[in-house]
């Protein structure tokens, strides 16, 4: 036989209810179970549950449970919270109850309940295991000396592998002579007839010589 105050208090402790709550929570499922069961079933369950619980279920049935949605309408009618909170109720109530019966009567009940009522008689799921917590490590690698010619500031080459353009496009730093167009021996002549000549390729007027 299931202890009241043990049923009670585990109600309590997970629905969050006080111990006046818990008990009417559990006056009201019981309620709502019996129009659900035959009377042999009900016999067998009151058999297992402590005589102020048992008598609960000894009083005849007067509206028609046929499923769940219904089910959770006469829990709220009995309990009196609103529907959301007699659902949640219900819930807890039924795992708790599929926990402390006796297996049998508790398979004898699945067969007999609303199937989606009789989803809800199952014991609550023991939370899985954590697993362990692994600390991992990255993997240390030898880090090669930094030297400013070992450098890769926004370069995939170092600096002193790079072999970048020395000047731009256009520059007189990449023509042959830089300002040969100004320098004195290599400037071209203006005379007329005479502008492929040099000052350094031309000989003069022979007559100034």
């Amino acid at each position: 036989m299931i202890a009241e105050a043990e049923l009670i208090g585990i109600v309590k402790e997970r629905a969050g209810l006080t111990a006046r709550e818990a008990r009417r929570a559990v006056w009201a499922a019981l309620g709502a179970l019996r129009p659900t069961l035959e009377d042999a079933d009900v016999r067998a369950l009151a058999a297992q549950l402590p005589e102020g619980l048992a008598a609960r279920l000894e009083r005849e049935p007067t509206t028609s449970v046929p499923g769940l949605k219904a089910f959770y309408v006469e829990m709220e009618r009995r309990e009196r919270v609103g529907l959301g909170f007699a659902m949640e109720h219900a819930q807890v109530i039924l795992q708790v109850l599929a926990e402390l019966l006796d297996p049998q009567l508790v398979a004898r009940l699945h067969g007999r309940l609303p199937g989606e009522v009789a989803a809800l008689l199952v014991r609550r799921r023991a939370p899985a295991d954590a697993p362990p917590h692994v600390h991992t490590h990255p993997g240390r690698h030898d880090t090669p000396l930094q030297t400013l010619s070992r450098s890769r500031p926004g370069s995939s080459e170092t600096i002193a592998e790079a072999r970048g353009e020395l000047a731009h496009h256009g520059s007189v730093a990449r023509t042959g002579t830089a300002h040969a167009d100004r320098m004195v021996g290599s400037a071209s002549s203006t005379r007329p007839g005479h502008e492929d000549e040099t000052l350094a390729t031309s000989h003069g007027d022979e007559r100034r010589r």
